[in-house]
């Protein structure tokens, strides 16, 4: 490129000024027209432009001297860029191997360390020769020192620095081999729950970091690098700044307008202004972040290179709701994204999508990109903390903080605690209603109307108490969980009706309900046994309502804490005094009997035919006996769905589960629990049907309403994953299936242990993944592993456990040891054999398998008074085996 005097560059900069007004496509035909037969000013216009559109940084002063500074500087480098190969060249003791970055003051290489000491690959940023002013030597030098101030699992770290052979300052980083935080999303198809986690570790680094007095002023997904494993590193302090200058060691000259650095897609108002800049630009630049990563857009769109006109967008425009952005996207110049693909991308059928993003989720993202400063987020701890109160259910900071917004949050997020404790009220009412049925005009009678009356005032005073304690003004302020209320209430039964046990004992199977129902066993068993002593001394020798009652509550605690044989006892007593009492059709009856079933399936020890027989009882007298769609009715259905299931009549199984979903959706919205369960077992459902792409939506479906439910650890949570990972599996979807697999596998660690039964089968699934893909070492590896938890904790004559050994005994032999595999094999024909019997086709399935393994050892005998066993069984049903018996046939030939 030829030499320019200084009359040319103010050419120069007058020309580039106006081609970058100009559209790309027509910028050189308007450079070569208006720089006419002057080649040296068209040849740097055309290479500035060029530089300009590969540019990361938007680089903007008020002062003309430094624009020509640095419209000099770029050219010097591009041509430099043009020519210079350092790959191979030793910096201090690290060798370059290739160019990974590129930024305003340094060259980032990936680099090596190989010498005598260790091996190690990092990221080297030395400066750029010609970069190297005063001023930019000093910059250089404060990102240093600012890498070396934060220690932060999420911020890349600072691990050596010094100076080349010919003076080039250098320091030496944490190599990260991941992908941008939305290139990673998109790729991996996360979902909003998903996002908003990685989301969440970049605001903990940022608040880290403004801990720490630095303010990265740059945050943006070229930034935020995610590895494979999911960990997230925040990179380049390259324009940060330390908050308190004095900090850093070294100081800029401030004898001119200080230069804006910054990226123009990712600015906050206030460094278009050339105000200063605090925390909360970083929390404005978190809030185009996010939105990116919930819309796959940012909010504002530049037309233009035009510095007026992106500051005018950027000062003046407000920001469309995501919510809103995700409908008009492919109206968007310069975007190829359409509403399908945002909602393929996070896993999120479009509709459902635009609903999650609406109400909190706008008004967060939209308050952290306000205008004004002093109505953004102040930090970001207070962003990641409205974060954390929207994936809870809690209130935002966001929303406007009237009492309407918090006690529809407060119900939402406690929506069973709600409707159990309306019911128990509507219950107490129509007791009372059916005992004045049942009285006559004798005292006693008349003293029971009375007591029940009594008793349905008291619980009615006792919620509405309990339900005031969530108003923010008895809180001041601090919004109470479901598990506050229960045990202030719980405190409150024990003190204040000492002398009133009947209402004392009604008031303790309430909460002890309650407590159950939100998963708190160990709370509610000491109420639920408190009432039942009480009504127990109160019934004598007699039949009561209280008493059957008390009876049904301890009953289905029994049930939920796995103690089927004392459930049933005590449901059975329960069913039999309400029987007494009230008869067949009568809702507390059915109640009874309802779980009395629930309790005799759960012990395996009844015939599905019984239950089928029980349960379609209860379904009459539900639907006899209550309005159409009531929750009652619902539960049944799925009831009956899961025998269906288990007697492999698929159609009717899956005819209820639809019934009982539309029957959800329309009288209890898709907020209720009972719609996550519905739709989770239909999910399961339809993937024994062989329907993979329909079982992943539902199962998705059912995955985010259990996050929203019970938060993030809970065992439903890991199901769900589990089973969608299944489904995708089978669809050849790898990568996602092996994320949610493992994911199931982990959270099911940290509830039940390391040999918890739920990681053996999550363990048997992946191992089956890893054989899909090929990965055979780690298929065998995670069969083992599942084995051996297996043989601690799987129950007696467990179906699982028996597929395990025949998994890893399969690998076995294909690895050709056979000893090995034969092992695997005998014990599990061995432990389940005595139970199972002989005509067992799964045990026949395991003998082909040994006799096989036999026959590679030389034990021929023995194989074929195996094989002809196999055969008997499999011929029972040839059609259905013919695969089978081919291959007993073939292992028969090779014993003779």
């Amino acid at each position: 490129m030829k030499k320019v005097s200084p009359d040319q560059w103010i050419k120069i900069e007058a020309l580039m000024d106006k081609a970058l007004e100009m559209p790309i496509e027509k910028r050189e035909e308007f450079v070569r027209s208006e720089g006419g037969s002057d080649e040296a000013i068209v040849d740097h216009v055309l290479k500035l432009l060029a530089a300009s559109d590969h540019a990361g940084t938007f680089l903007e002063s008020s002062s003309q001297s430094h624009l020509h500074d640095a419209l000099a500087k770029m050219a010097s480098v591009v041509k430099k860029d043009e020519t210079e190969n350092d790959e191979g060249r030793m910096v201090g003791p690290y060798r370059l191997v290739r160019k990974i970055g590129r930024g305003g003051m340094g060259q980032v290489y990936l680099a090596v360390r190989d010498d005598e000491a260790f091996k190690r690959y990092v990221a080297l940023k030395v400066i750029r020769k010609g970069m190297d002013s005063e001023d930019i030597l000093k910059r250089f030098k404060v990102e240093r020192h600012i890498l070396a101030s934060l220690t932060h699992p999420n911020i890349a770290r600072l691990l050596d620095g010094g100076f080349t052979e010919d003076g080039q300052s250098y320091f030496v980083m944490e190599y990260v081999d991941g992908e941008p935080i939305d290139k990673f999303c998109n790729e991996h198809r996360l979902s909003v729950e998903e996002r908003l986690k990685l989301f969440e570790k970049v605001a903990s680094a940022v608040h880290y970091a403004h801990q720490n007095l630095v303010v990265h002023r740059d945050l943006k997904p070229g930034n935020i690098l995610v590895t494979t494993d999911g960990s997230v590193k925040l990179l380049d302090f390259g324009i940060a700044k330390f908050l308190n200058p004095d900090l850093s060691g070294y100081t800029l000259p401030m004898t001119r307008t200080e230069i804006r650095v910054m990226t123009p897609e990712y600015a906050s108002p206030e460094q278009v202004r050339g105000n200063s800049v605090t925390t909360a630009s970083d929390v404005y630049q978190l809030g185009i972040l996010l939105y990116e990563l919930l819309t796959g857009h940012r909010p504002f769109t530049f037309e233009t290179k035009a510095r007026g006109e992106i500051e005018k967008i950027i000062l003046e425009v407000p920001p469309e709701k995501p919510s809103t952005m995700i409908s008009k996207i492919e109206t968007l110049q310069k975007t190829t994204l359409n509403p399908e693909t945002v909602s393929h991308q996070r896993r999120t059928p479009f509709e459902r999508l635009r609903k999650q993003l609406s109400g909190d989720l706008d008004h967060i993202v939209l308050m952290a990109l306000r205008k004004e400063t002093d109505r953004r987020y102040q930090s970001a701890d207070q962003l990641l903390k409205d974060l954390e109160n929207y994936r809870a259910g809690r209130p935002v900071m966001a929303q406007a903080d009237t009492f309407q917004y918090r006690a529809t949050r407060f119900i939402q997020r406690n929506q069973r605690m709600v409707l159990i404790g309306v019911f128990a009220l509507l219950a107490l009412i129509t007791i009372s209603i059916q005992s004045v049925r049942y009285a006559v005009d004798t005292s006693h009678q008349r003293d029971l109307i009375a007591l029940e009356a009594k008793k349905a005032e008291q619980v009615r005073d006792f919620l509405l108490e309990l339900f005031e304690q969530a108003n923010p003004e008895f809180n001041r302020g601090v919004d109470p969980t479901a598990y506050d209320l229960l045990k202030r209430g719980a405190e409150n039964i024990m003190e204040r009706l000492a002398n009133q046990p009947a209402v004392q004992s009604e008031m303790l199977y309430t909460i002890g309900l309650v407590y159950a129902d939100l998963g708190y066993y160990q709370e509610a068993r000491p109420l639920m046994e408190r009432s039942l002593q009480i009504e127990e001394e109160l019934a004598g020798n007699g039949l009561t309502p209280g008493l059957a009652q008390s009876l049904y509550g301890m009953g289905y605690l029994e049930d939920e804490l796995d103690e089927q044989n004392s459930a049933i006892a005590l449901l059975q007593r329960s069913f039999d005094m309400r029987m007494a009492l009230f008869g067949q059709k009568d809702i507390r009856t059915a109640e009874s009997l309802n779980d009395l079933t629930a309790a005799m399936y759960s012990s395996g020890e009844y015939p599905n035919d019984t239950l089928l027989t029980l349960w379609n009882q209860v379904l009459d007298t539900r639907m006899e006996l209550l309005e159409a769609d009531h929750k009652d009715i619902i539960e049944t259905l799925t009831n009956v769905a899961t025998v269906y299931l288990d007697i492999d009549n698929l159609d009717l199984a899956e005819s209820s589960y639809k019934q009982a979903l539309e029957m959800t959706e329309r009288s209890l919205s898709k907020s209720h629990p009972f719609y996550a369960s519905i739709v989770y077992n239909y999910g399961t459902l339809l993937y024994d049907k062989g329907r993979y792409q329909e079982s992943e939506e539902l199962l998705q479906e059912a995955l985010e309403a259990r996050r929203r439910l019970f938060g993030d650890e809970n065992d439903g949570v890991a199901n769900a994953m589990n089973w969608l990972g299944r489904a995708q599996l089978k669809q050849g979807k790898f990568v996602e299936a092996e994320s949610n697999l493992l994911a199931s596998k982990e959270m099911h660690q940290r509830i039940f242990g390391a040999n918890g039964y739920k990681v053996a089968r999550d363990l048997n699934t992946l191992g089956g993944l890893y054989e899909a893909v090929g990965r055979m070492d780690e298929a065998r590896t995670a069969y083992a592993d599942a084995v051996s938890i297996a043989r601690i904790s799987a129950p007696p004559f467990d179906y699982y456990a028996f597929v395990m050994h025949q998994n890893l005994a399969r690998l076995q032999m294909q690895a050709k040891n056979f000893r090995s595999a034969s092992t695997l094999l005998r014990g599990i024909i061995e432990a389940n054999l005595p139970d199972w019997g002989d005509g067992d086709t799964d045990i026949a399935a395991a003998r082909l398998a040994l006799a096989e393994c036999l026959i590679e050892l030389g034990s021929k005998p023995e194989a074929m008074l195996l094989l002809e066993k196999v055969k008997a069984v499999f011929e029972a049903t040839p059609d259905a085996f013919a695969d089978q018996l081919k291959r007993v046939e073939g292992l028969l030939s090779r014993a003779f």
